[in-house]
């Protein structure tokens, strides 16, 4: 196969998701499909394509049919593509959230989509949402994982467990559902910051457009070996997997806390994940070096950061700087002399230490991996390709099914991007109070048109047309500007904005990610909005805490207020905030930080401030600590 035919994809025809992924597996019938040593599933593809088969015949033998809602409450796990593909298989549409989101959220979710039935991943979700259960009138509850002794008392459904339906599946014979690409497909709900959440429905059009376009962004191999940690019921990472089905590739599950050893054991060839989880991996090796050799630690920071200089000014020499939009042909030839004095210890490190590091941490085969879901720093750009590790940026949202731009692996690499818009889509950079279109490196709001925006909030036409612009543009919420080469960078959310009572605007994130390089500031959120001036609410770092003397069970002590009040430690991160929010380009006297309060608790997932993403719930933070930070400006 030449490398033409390989990246240009097409599935005319075909009308459906499922019918999509189908036709692949059967492409791919003796190839592993699935791993999931965690549940116990390990499934090729021609038992994956039986597999749907089944449950999508015994899901019609329960009464489903086209258009019809089914709730499909799970994490990731080696069933869940099963499942999702045999309801889109019956022409229903599969209402996605996590099992682990509040119960009352899935409880507004199930009434709010009009589910005729409920998948939900196992007993543990079964016995929690039982007493919601009990109020409706479904017809049927399905558990993924169960040994199959439920309780059913008091419950108004017919209750199956997964190998029920495929049993069911079995003893019948599946009836052909005629389908259109624009037919309802998906509705996933987005984790809003106020208020209920709201149902993104997708078309079986946004998600197959989106398996033909991102191919030749990233050109996945049939047996190549995934990694699968994010949660699926976030739109990028069901896209990612259902592309990854669809290149034949060997889908690996894993958890976090088994992040580490599967990554070292399956020999990952390519690998999607958050900016946190990339951030931890660079943590962990430095940590790591640190405990066993301070001297090794020391002299491989001083080999990363050799390395950085040698790709930046290598970057120059190949006129690839994102933000630079011109370049002196002197200047050009200077920084191509620099490096290639540095070249010779860059290719040793990466040649000895470097080849080390990655084999410990399994990232030695990676011929490929993608960051998403949230701004990855420079810090960590600068990192991974330093050390070889070939890192690139997409950018999307749950409403455009998620992909809008990419950085492409066969491109050249243009650090600090979102890479450019996918073929047949129309992004443009507009004013935000007129919408008229701006040039090149002009930072406005990003709006887009495309086939994989979605076909509108569910039953909510008011909020359906908020986000739209009278001639069809999707108005994504986010800040950026586009370079030379329509790469697109982004600065912030239009909603992120600071606006100080001085009337200035103060974009956070830059400032935020500037501080961040500092070792002793775990997480950070900027605030200020109509203050007199910018203030950060700030998690100290482990290494900034132990520097001060204080040990980690002495925090419970301050459990009751929130906060840290320690001299040496408010002076340490003071002294930070000054020595790092320099690297923040273009620094005006009015975003600098002047006043900050200590947090002895760090934003998670569990405490309601991130998402499953791992980005911070700026609303959900300024409610928390409202009162904290009126008294930062008494």
């Amino acid at each position: 196969m030449n490398n033409k035919d390989f990246k240009n994809v097409s599935y005319d025809g075909l009308n459906s998701l499922a019918e999509v992924l189908e036709s692949c597996m059967e492409k791919y019938s003796t190839y592993s499909a699935i791993t999931d040593k965690y549940n116990n599933v390990f499934l090729t593809y021609g038992e994956l394509k039986e597999e749907i088969k089944h449950f999508a015949t015994g899901l019609q033998a329960l009464g489903v049919k086209k258009g019809d809602k089914v709730g499909l409450f799970a994490e990731s796990n080696g069933l869940w593509m099963a499942t999702s593909m045999a309801i889109l298989k019956c022409g229903a549409v599969d209402v996605i959230r996590g099992s682990n989101a509040p119960l009352e959220e899935l409880h507004y979710i199930t009434a709010h989509a009009d589910c005729k039935g409920l998948i939900l991943r196992d007993e543990k979700l079964y016995n929690a949402m039982k007493p919601f259960l009990e109020q409706y009138r479904l017809d049927f509850v399905i558990v993924t994982y169960s040994n199959g002794n439920l309780d059913v008392t008091n419950v108004r459904s017919k209750v199956y467990t997964h190998q029920d339906i495929i049993r069911l599946g079995k003893e019948n014979t599946f009836v052909p559902v005629k389908m259109d690409r624009n037919d309802d497909c998906s509705i996933l709900y987005t984790s809003g910051t106020t208020g209920n959440p709201k149902g993104v429905l997708l078309s079986h059009e946004n998600s197959i457009y989106q398996l033909e376009v991102v191919h030749e962004g990233f050109l996945a191999q049939p047996g190549e070996n995934t990694l699968q940690i994010l949660p699926i019921w976030h739109s990028y990472e069901r896209i990612g997997q259902c592309y990854y089905v669809s290149r034949g590739c060997h889908l690996h599950y894993t958890t976090l806390t088994g992040l580490k050893n599967d990554l070292a054991t399956y020999d990952i060839d390519t690998f999607m994940s958050v900016p946190r989880i990339w951030e931890s991996i660079r943590l962990g090796v430095y940590q790591k070096l640190k405990q066993t050799s301070p001297i090794l630690h020391d002299i491989f920071d001083f080999a990363v950061k050799t390395s950085i200089c040698y790709k930046t000014h290598r970057m120059y020499g190949e006129r690839r700087i994102t933000n630079k939009f011109s370049y002196n042909a002197l200047s050009t030839i200077r920084h191509r002399i620099i490096r290639s004095f540095i070249k010779p210890l860059h290719v040793l490190f990466s040649n000895t230490l470097y080849k080390k590091i990655k084999k410990a941490v399994g990232l030695s085969k990676i011929r490929a991996s993608i960051s998403g879901g949230g701004a990855l720093s420079m810090q960590d750009e600068l990192f991974y390709d330093a050390i070889g590790v070939n890192l690139r940026i997409g950018y999307g949202l749950t409403e455009t099914a998620p992909v809008l731009t990419l950085r492409n692996v066969s491109d050249k690499n243009f650090l600090g991007s979102a890479g450019t818009p996918l073929p047949r889509t129309d992004l443009k950079v507009v004013d935000p109070q007129t919408f008229k279109e701006l040039p090149s490196f002009q930072k406005g709001l990003v709006i887009v048109k495309g086939p994989q925006i979605m076909k509108g909030y569910y039953k909510d036409e008011e909020a359906t047309r908020k986000v739209f612009t009278e001639d069809g543009y999707f108005i994504t919420g986010d800040l950026g500007w586009l370079t030379k080469q329509n790469n697109l960078v982004l600065v912030g959310r239009l909603k992120e904005t600071i606006v100080l009572s001085s009337g200035e605007n103060v974009e956070p994130v830059p400032i935020e990610e500037a501080i961040l390089l500092s070792p002793y500031i775990d997480q950070i959120v900027l605030v200020g909005q109509d203050r007199s001036g910018v203030g950060a609410l700030i998690v100290p770092s482990k290494e900034a805490l132990e520097k001060c003397g204080i040990n980690m069970k002495d925090l419970s002590s301050y459990k009751n207020s929130n906060i840290l009040t320690d001299i040496k430690l408010e002076n340490l991160i003071k002294s930070e905030i000054n020595t790092h929010i320099i690297n923040k380009p273009n620094l005006r006297v009015f975003e600098k930080v002047k006043q900050f309060t200590l947090l002895n608790e760090s934003f998670s997932v569990e405490n309601g401030l991130m998402s499953a993403t791992q980005k911070v719930k700026r609303n959900k933070v300024f409610e928390k600590y409202e009162q904290v930070i009126g008294n930062m400006y008494k």
